[in-house]
């Protein structure tokens, strides 16, 4: 009776082994493929991917630059049906703009509004756009910068690991001061005039016989108050919305600086986006950049109105007067300028 017992166990426990062992083994031989023998390769990314990217500008967020870089990120994220979202920070929360060029040189930043002063360190063909007195009207400066020229300027960005994405209005830089009205570069003799800290601007400070005091843009309208510098440059939608007008009221149109803005991106990030993709951030940007050249203009005209309406003094150069400053930087295209840059300037020259 016991080896009997013992024989079925045995028996039972020999049952057991199979049925695990057939849990182990695969339920059926795979169906042989039709096609290729090539396994099939896994998608490069999962088409629903989502991608948070940031964009810093240095302006407040109700400054028309600052609604042009937020209308591109909606438009981005709206075309991609959200899975690309470009989130805005203003006002330089992420640094000023050479700080944050550089986060984007080292991918630690995806987008950057910043002037073509800031970056011309970056790409030195930048150089050749904003010299001083060089457009003739804002349809001269957006001639090049829409053309060849520009885009040629662009690609010079690649080398420091950046992308240019667009290029946005800067609208003319003049100049405002606090003590009189000027219609010659004899009038400036003397004045302490805030610019930004590029050597770009302190040579023409220097070629209009004033004094060039490098300080960051919001310590502009303290520096005037105190009498740390006379007055400064820039255009009229910066002069109204900063209030400068209350501390400088003389405002001379002399058109010295078309200083092309411009959103850049970090090669790092785009390398990362599909080319369709990549092509959805040229084509919203652009989108922006319409808008903004229009919004622009109107934004001065209205602005010029205010001015006016506050009491500035507004002074408008003669032919005679404008060719006077003019030929008083004429040596900074020699002396500032390399042969590359030359050439690009004579470029510009003849598309004005």
């Amino acid at each position: 009776m016991k080896k009997l017992i013992a024989t079925l166990l045995t028996a039972l426990m020999l049952l057991g082994l199979c049925a695990c062992g057939g849990d182990s083994a695969p339920s059926a031989a795979p169906a042989p493929d039709s096609g290729s023998s090539e396994p099939a390769a896994p998608d490069a990314a999962p088409s629903g991917e989502t991608m948070l990217l940031r964009l810093a500008n240095s302006h407040n967020a109700e400054h028309i630059t600052s609604q042009a870089c937020q209308m591109f990120a909606d438009l981005v994220n709206e075309k991609t049906g959200g899975r690309i979202t470009i989130e805005c920070h203003f006002a330089g929360e992420l640094g000023d703009e050479r700080s944050t060029i550089e986060q984007c040189q080292f991918g630690g930043l995806d987008f950057t509004r910043v002037s073509s002063g800031a970056s011309a360190e970056f790409a030195p063909l930048m150089n050749a756009l904003q010299m001083p007195y060089e457009y003739n009207s804002v349809d001269h400066l957006f001639k090049v910068l829409d053309g060849e020229i520009g885009q040629e300027v662009f690609e010079t960005f690649k080398a420091n690991n950046l992308v240019g994405v667009t290029y946005l209005h800067p609208g003319s830089r003049n100049f405002f001061n606090a003590k009189k009205e000027i219609h010659t570069p004899a009038d400036m003799a003397g004045m302490k005039i805030r610019v930004s800290e590029s050597d770009l601007m302190l040579a023409l400070m220097d070629n209009l016989g004033a004094a060039g005091v490098g300080l960051p843009f919001n310590d502009t309208y303290s520096s005037i108050q105190t009498g740390v510098v006379d007055g400064a440059e820039n255009n009229m939608t910066s002069y109204i919305e900063m209030s400068f007008w209350e501390v400088a009221p003389y405002w001379t149109y002399d058109g010295h600086s078309y200083m092309p803005d411009m959103i850049l991106a970090s090669k790092q990030t785009m390398d990362k986006l599909s080319a369709e993709d990549q092509q959805v951030i040229f084509d919203c940007a652009k989108e922006a950049e319409v808008w903004h050249r229009d919004a622009w203009e109107e934004s001065e005209a209205k602005n010029a109105v205010i001015a006016e309406e506050k009491g500035c003094t507004l002074t408008t150069l003669s032919a005679d007067e404008l060719k006077a400053f003019q030929e008083a930087v004429a040596p900074m295209y020699d002396s500032f300028l390399n042969d590359e840059q030359k050439a690009i300037v004579e470029r510009v020259q003849a598309l004005g």
